[in-house]
C-alpha cells in the first residue's frame, strides 16, 4: 500500500477486500442510514434508552437535519473538488452481478469534497446519541461514538472519495455543530426538540443562501430539503408535541412506507427535476425548490406526528411525558418530569451530562 496514496485519497494501491469492507462500513455515515435510524429511534425508543425517549428522539432527528444543512453550506462555500477518480469504482470480480451497482454507489462520491459530509453527519448523530441517551454510562457512550466516527471517516479516505483533511475538518465541524445544538436545544437535563428543529431550519436557510450565491443548484435543493424538513418538525412539535403511546413494528413499517412518498418525491425532484405532470412549470432550480422544500416539510412533519396518528387510530392515550403545548400526561409522566425538575433545581449547571443521566428513574 502506498502511504502517499492513502494520504491523498487514492485507493488504487489498497487491497481489494479492504476497499469492499470500507464500502460496507461507510454506510454507517450515509444519509439514508442515519435518517432511517433516527426516525426508528424516535418511534420505537423507550425508557431503557432515555427518560424522555420521544423528546430525545425528536431532538436527534433535528440534529441530523442540522448536520445536512451544515454540510451543504460549507461544501457550497468552499466548493473544493474531491480526489481524482472519486466518481469511479470498479466492483470486485467476486461480487455478484446484482450487487455491483450497489457497490459502485457506495464506493463513489460526487459533488464537492470539503469538508466530508459523512464525517460531519456521523460526528453529530453518533455524538448526539452519546450525549442525549442514557444507555450504559456516558464515558462508554462517548467511546463507542468516537470509534464509529473514526471508522466512517477512515472509510472515506480508503475509498478515495475524500482527502484526509476533508474528514479531519469534517469531524471538527461536526463536534462544533453538536456543541451548538447542545447549547441551544437543552436546558438542564431536558432536551427541547422545538429549539433543535428551529436551529436546523435556520441553518438550512443560511445554507440555501450560500449555495444560491455560489450558483450551486444541486446544493440549493439539498439545503432547501434540510430547511423544509426542519421547519416541518418544528411546526408539529410546537402545535401538538407527540404522543408517548408505543409504536409497534407494524406501525413503523406502515409509517416508513407512507413517509417514503414525500421523501422520495423530494429526492426525485432534487435530482431528476419536476415530474412531467408539472410540465407547464419551468424545470429550474427555484421551481424545484418550491416543490422539494414543502415535500420535505410534510415528510418530517409526518415523522414527528406519526405516534400521535397511531394513537388516535387505535383510540389509545400517551403513557409518558407531556411533549408540547396542549399535550396530556399521566401520573407516571409527571413523576418523571418532577424528578428532572428537582435535579435541575439542585444542580442548574449539570447540562454537560447526558440528557437523562440524572433522571433515569422510572
Amino acid at each position: 500500500m502506498s502511504p502517499h496514496g492513502f494520504l491523498t485519497g487514492s485507493s488504487a494501491a489498497l487491497p481489494e477486500p479492504l476497499i469492499a469492507l470500507a464500502a460496507l462500513l461507510t454506510q454507517l455515515g450515509d444519509a439514508w442510514f442515519l435518517y432511517l435510524g433516527l426516525g426508528l429511534l424516535y418511534w420505537l425508543g423507550d425508557r431503557r434508552l432515555a427518560a424522555n425517549p420521544r423528546r430525545v428522539g425528536a431532538t436527534l432527528v433535528a440534529v441530523g437535519l442540522g448536520a445536512l444543512a451544515v454540510t451543504v453550506g460549507l461544501k457550497s462555500f468552499f466548493a473544493l473538488p474531491r480526489p481524482p477518480g472519486a466518481a469511479e469504482a470498479t466492483a470486485p470480480a467476486w461480487l455478484p452481478t446484482l450487487l455491483r451497482g450497489v457497490y459502485a454507489n457506495a464506493a463513489t462520491g460526487d459533488g464537492f469534497g470539503f469538508p466530508s459530509g459523512h464525517a460531519i453527519g456521523s460526528t453529530m448523530v453518533y455524538g448526539g446519541l452519546a450525549t442525549f441517551l442514557d444507555v450504559w454510562d456516558r464515558r462508554t457512550r462517548l467511546r463507542v461514538a468516537a470509534a464509529v466516527v473514526t471508522v466512517v471517516a477512515l472509510t472515506r479516505v480508503v475509498l478515495g472519495v475524500h482527502y484526509l483533511v476533508d474528514v479531519a475538518v469534517g469531524v471538527a465541524v461536526g463536534a462544533a455543530g453538536l456543541l451548538l445544538f447542545q447549547r441551544v436545544a437543552r436546558s438542564g437535563f431536558r432536551p427541547h426538540p422545538d429549539r433543535a428543529f428551529f436551529l436546523a431550519g435556520v441553518l438550512g436557510v443560511v445554507a440555501t443562501a450560500v449555495a444560491a450565491a455560489g450558483g450551486h443548484g444541486g446544493e440549493v435543493l439539498e439545503a432547501g430539503i434540510a430547511a423544509g424538513g426542519a421547519f416541518g418538525g418544528y411546526a408539529v412539535w410546537r402545535l401538538r408535541g407527540t404522543e408517548t403511546a408505543p409504536v409497534g413494528a407494524a406501525d413503523a413499517v406502515a409509517g416508513l412506507a407512507l413517509i417514503a412518498v414525500p421523501f422520495g418525491t423530494a429526492a426525485y425532484v432534487a435530482s431528476a427535476g419536476l415530474p412531467y405532470v408539472f410540465g407547464v412549470v419551468p424545470d429550474t432550480t427555484p421551481f424545484r425548490l418550491l416543490a422539494a422544500a414543502p415535500l420535505a416539510f410534510a415528510a418530517v412533519a409526518l415523522v414527528v406526528a406519526w405516534p400521535t396518528l397511531v394513537a388516535r387510530v387505535r383510540g389509545t392515550r400517551g403513557d409518558g411525558e407531556a411533549t408540547g403545548p396542549g399535550a396530556e400526561s399521566d401520573p407516571e409522566s409527571e413523576a418523571v418530569d418532577d424528578l428532572i425538575t428537582e435535579a435541575e433545581s439542585a444542580d442548574p449547571d449539570a447540562g454537560g451530562t447526558g440528557a437523562g443521566d440524572a433522571d433515569t428513574a422510572e
